[in-house]
C-alpha cells in the first residue's frame, strides 16, 4: 500500500519543486542584488522606516498606501539589513507563491469537482511566468495574491459547509481584510461578495442578509486599527488610502488621450504639479478627486473611449510598454493567451454551471470596473489570473474526463 502512494505523491509534489527551481534560478541568476523598480525603492523604503521607528511612512505621508507590504519586509529588514534582506523577501515570497499553488488546487478542486482539474492547475501556476516574475519584485503583488486566494479558498470551502455563520466566513474575512491591507484595490467588496456568494450556494434572502451583516461587522473590525491610526496621525476618516484619487485623476484627465500611466505624459503638467506640492494628503487627495470628476461630468463621451482603451490595456495578451516586447510579448502571449482563450471557452461551455464560477466571475468583473474607471495595465491584471487559471484547469479538466474511457467495472 505504501510503495503503491509513492507515485501519486511524487506526481503532486513534482509542480512544487519546479515552482522553487525557478522561483530560484530568477531570484539569484535574472535579479540584481538590489531593487529594479521605482515602486520597489518606494515599499522598500517604507519597510526600513519601519523597522527603524515603528511608524509607517510613504516618503512624508502616511496613507499614500495600504501598509502590509511593508510589515511584511520590515521583519526581515530588521533582522538582516540591507542588501540581505533583498533576497530573504525574495525567497519569503518564493514560500507564498509556492502556498498559492496549493490555494489554486483547493479552490478548483471545489469548483472542478475533479482531482485532475486541481493538478493541472496547480501545473500551470507552478511555472507561470508572470508569478514566478513578479515574486522576484519587492512589491505587494505576492503578497495580496496570497491574501485574497486565501479568502477565495476559505469562501469556497464556507459554501461547501452550507454558508453558515461559522469559522469559515471568518477565516475568509481576515484573509479579504489581510488583502485590502495590502493593496486596497477591494474596498468594501469582501462582505459583499460572501453575502452573494452565500445566497448563491442556499437561495435564502434572510441568510444572505445576516452573511452581509454578519461579515460586515468582522471586515470592519479587522480594518480598524488602520483607521483608528489613520484618524490618529491624520485628523481624519481614512478608511483605505490618499492616493486613489490620484489614479482616477491619471486616468482621466485632458492630456491622457491613449489611457497611459505615465505622469510624465500623461497628466496636465502645470495642474499635476500645483496639486502634487499640496503638503496636506487628505486635501491632496480631494484637490485630485475634484479634478477627476469635473473631467469626467464635463466629457462623458472621453471617458467612455477612454474606459475602452483601459479594457484593451487591461486584457492585452502582449505587454502595452515597448521596453517590454520582443521576447516578454512572446512569453505573455504563449502563456497567458492560451490561460484565457481556455478559460472563456470554459465559461461559456460550462454557462449552466454559473454559480459554482459566481465568485469568481464577481471578482473578474470587479477588478476590470475598477481599473477601466481608473487606470490599467498588465500588472493590475495579476490579482485576476489566478481565477483564469482556475476555469481553464476547469475546462481542460472537463474535456479530459470526456475523452477518458471508463473503466471497467468491479463484478
Amino acid at each position: 500500500m505504501a510503495d503503491s502512494m509513492k507515485p501519486k505523491l511524487l506526481y503532486r509534489i513534482l509542480p512544487y519543486v519546479a515552482c522553487l527551481l525557478a522561483c530560484i534560478a530568477v531570484n539569484l541568476i535574472y535579479f540584481p542584488a538590489a531593487t529594479v523598480f521605482p515602486d520597489e525603492q518606494r515599499i522598500l523604503a517604507s519597510a526600513v522606516k519601519l523597522a527603524a521607528t515603528g511608524e509607517f511612512w510613504v516618503g512624508t505621508d502616511r496613507a499614500w498606501e495600504m501598509p502590509g507590504a511593508a510589515l511584511f519586509f520590515a521583519p526581515w529588514v530588521w533582522m538582516l539589513g540591507l542588501p540581505k534582506a533583498i533576497i530573504a523577501i525574495r525567497f519569503a515570497q518564493t514560500a507564498l507563491l509556492l502556498i498559492q499553488c496549493g490555494l489554486i488546487a483547493s479552490i478548483t478542486r471545489r469548483v472542478a469537482r475533479g482531482e485532475a482539474a486541481a493538478f493541472i492547475a496547480t501545473c500551470v501556476t507552478a511555472i507561470y511566468p508572470f508569478f514566478v516574475f513578479y515574486q522576484g519584485l519587492l512589491l505587494s503583488e505576492t503578497l495580496f495574491n496570497t491574501m485574497l486566494l486565501g479568502g477565495i479558498a476559505a469562501l469556497y470551502a464556507w459554501q461547501d459547509r452550507g454558508a453558515r455563520i461559522d469559522k469559515m466566513l471568518a477565516l475568509a474575512s481576515l484573509c479579504f481584510a489581510a488583502a485590502t491591507m495590502t493593496k486596497a484595490t477591494l474596498t468594501v467588496l469582501p462582505p459583499v461578495l460572501l453575502a452573494l456568494s452565500g445566497w448563491i450556494a442556499t437561495a435564502n434572502w434572510r441568510r444572505a442578509i445576516t452573511t452581509l451583516l454578519t461579515a460586515s461587522c468582522l471586515y470592519a473590525a479587522l480594518l480598524s486599527p488602520w483607521w483608528i491610526r489613520n484618524a490618529a496621525v491624520l485628523g481624519h476618516f481614512v478608511p483605505f488610502t490618499t492616493s486613489s484619487a490620484q489614479n482616477l485623476y491619471l486616468g482621466n484627465n485632458p492630456a491622457n488621450t491613449d489611457a497611459g500611466i505615465d505622469w510624465a505624459h500623461d497628466v496636465e503638467p502645470d495642474v499635476a504639479s500645483r496639486l502634487l506640492a499640496i503638503p496636506n494628503e487628505v486635501e491632496r487627495q480631494r484637490a485630485f478627486s475634484d479634478r477627476a470628476t469635473s473631467y469626467i461630468k464635463a466629457h462623458p463621451d472621453l471617458f467612455v473611449e477612454a474606459a475602452v482603451m483601459k479594457l484593451v490595456r487591461l486584457w492585452n495578451i502582449v505587454p502595452n510598454t515597448a521596453e517590454f516586447r520582443g521576447v516578454y510579448a512572446l512569453i505573455s502571449a504563449l502563456s497567458f493567451g492560451p490561460v484565457l482563450l481556455l478559460a472563456l471557452i470554459g465559461a461559456v461551455w460550462q454557462w449552466r454551471q454559473w454559480r459554482r464560477f459566481a465568485p469568481l466571475l464577481i471578482l473578474i468583473g470587479y477588478f476590470t470596473f475598477v481599473h477601466v474607471v481608473t487606470i490599467a495595465s498588465l500588472r493590475y491584471r495579476l490579482p485576476l489570473e489566478p481565477l483564469l487559471i482556475v476555469l481553464a484547469a476547469t475546462t481542460v479538466g472537463a474535456l479530459l474526463e470526456r475523452m477518458r474511457p471508463f473503466p471497467p467495472s468491479a463484478t
